[in-house]
């Protein structure tokens, strides 16, 4: 009897060890997960339909370089300005991507916003000059913290004009 109670014990502790090794339950399969905004809000706009934080949502629409009413653009020309967006679904994010279609060399802060609302800094510039329309590709370690959305500031106090953002697209994975 005692014997097979070893041997039980001993079959268990496999199956139990199997199962931690290889996952069991679980695929391992990681989703990377490419979105656009879903919606947005901003700290001024410029219109009240068009240069909207709303504009900035969805895949880039703003084909040219130039003051475009399809993107984002603040009321202020001499001032610091943000643009916060959010995603539907939260991610693991290693990678963001800012469609600026107008006066690109002016983000100077971008932030990534956890499920708890806290904001934690993946990007800092100081304005240079860049090619119209830029796309500024944020690529990051994985977060160990879920995200949800995006803030961007951008820094208009030496521009005296607008910079205008087309679209804001979160890359990162499920786990």
């Amino acid at each position: 009897m005692k014997m097979r109670s070893i041997l039980l014990v001993s079959v268990l502790l496999v199956l139990v060890l199997s199962s931690l090794a290889c996952g069991l339950g679980s695929t391992g399969t990681v989703t990377t997960l490419e979105q656009w905004a879903a919606s947005g809000t901003a700290s001024s706009e410029f219109g009240s339909s068009d240069w909207t934080a709303q504009q900035a949502t969805g895949a880039p629409d703003t084909t040219e370089c130039g003051d475009q009413t399809t993107a984002w653009a603040s009321d202020g020309t001499d001032t610091v300005e943000w643009l916060s967006l959010s995603y539907a679904t939260p991610v693991y994010a290693t990678k963001v991507v800012i469609y600026i279609t107008y006066n690109p060399s002016y983000v100077t802060l971008v932030e990534l916003q956890d499920t708890n609302g806290t904001y934690h800094t993946v990007y800092t510039a100081s304005p240079q000059t860049m090619n119209c329309p830029y796309q500024l590709t944020i690529s990051i370690p994985k977060t160990s913290y879920l995200v949800k959305g995006v803030r961007v500031t951008v820094d208009l106090t030496t521009l005296n004009s607008w910079s205008e953002i087309d679209a804001v697209q979160l890359v990162g994975t499920d786990k």
